[in-house]
């Protein structure tokens, strides 16, 4: 993917855009919403004036709210997920509409729990039919599993499924751009 903001809809002249999305996922505390936070200050420093939405489908308060509410640009959408098993019930292509329509966001970062990742994505591509990737972020027991060989077949689906995994972040560790963001991101950043 190139840095750039995404070319217009084909059609009216005053069809939004269709943004670069981006799924994130992993186990609660894996650094999700830290390696977004990264990836959208990279953005902010590479494009100003870019505007990023960002889709959280996770229960109670995050960072990233008061972290959107600190950085122009960014505009958070929560996704009521009643059931990780039946993420139809959210309606992700109505807020992702709803979202492209009033926020015109170059770029869409989708924070879903790891159990509902494979679902949200599967009616994301039915039913918006947009590029998109994937990023898993690993915490110490995805890790673990990963490297003596242990995980469980639906981790090693949605692994499979990644066209990035994001390591467990550790004070020494660093943690790998996505490829639709300039740059590499460092661990040190503040979040």
């Amino acid at each position: 993917m190139r840095n750039e903001p995404p070319a217009p809809l084909r059609g009216s002249p005053a069809a939004p855009a269709i943004p670069r999305c981006a799924f994130v996922t992993g186990s609660r505390g894996s650094g999700k919403t830290r390696w977004l936070q990264l990836q959208i200050r990279d953005l902010a420093r590479e494009h100003p004036g870019a505007r990023c939405g960002v889709v959280l489908a996770e229960e109670g308060r995050t960072r990233m709210e008061r972290f959107s509410q600190e950085t122009p640009g960014v505009s958070v959408r929560r996704l009521l997920l009643p059931c990780t098993c039946c993420p139809g019930l959210a309606d992700l292509p109505g807020a992702l509409r709803e979202m492209v329509e009033v926020v015109r966001p170059g770029w869409v970062f989708l924070e879903v729990p790891s159990l509902a990742a494979a679902g949200f994505m599967a009616e994301f591509d039915r039913v918006m039919g947009w590029p998109r990737e994937l990023a898993v972020c690993l915490d110490r027991g995805w890790t673990t599993a990963l490297l003596d060989d242990s995980l469980s077949p639906f981790q090693m689906a949605l692994l499979g499924l990644a066209d990035r995994v994001v390591p467990c972040l550790s004070p020494l560790g660093s943690h790998p751009g996505f490829p639709g963001a300039p740059g590499p991101a460092s661990s040190n950043d503040p979040a």
